[in-house]
């Protein structure tokens, strides 16, 4: 593989994380109409994701001979976007639980 289809491959596998993450999370908020449940699970496992991911980046580049500077910006861009991710996840449940929360109070009131 040449450094190119590894930054590539390195930002597919962020995505694919970032949405099975998010709906993770979106499940967890839903069964338990709690927002901060969800996030919580959203966190942990991008958190989990990203430790894989960086750790196969590194493995790869590594046979690659990748320079350190594209290596360190690549994940240091995946690490500054993922608190925004994780805040934009937080507020969508949030909604998604307030929603719910309306509806099953006049369900069962």
């Amino acid at each position: 593989m040449d450094v190119q289809k590894i930054a590539n491959l390195f930002l597919i596998f962020v995505l694919i994380a970032a949405g099975i993450s998010l709906v993770i999370g979106f499940v967890v908020a839903v069964r338990s109409t709690n927002y901060k449940k969800g996030y919580i699970s959203t966190f942990i496992s991008s958190v989990f994701f990203l430790i894989i991911i960086v750790s196969w980046y590194n493995k790869a580049s590594s046979n690659v001979f990748m320079g350190t500077i594209p290596w360190i910006l690549n994940v240091i861009a995946v690490i500054i976007v993922l608190p925004l991710y994780l805040l934009v996840a937080r507020f969508i449940f949030k909604k998604v639980t307030k929603g719910q929360k309306g509806t099953n109070e006049k369900i069962s009131g």
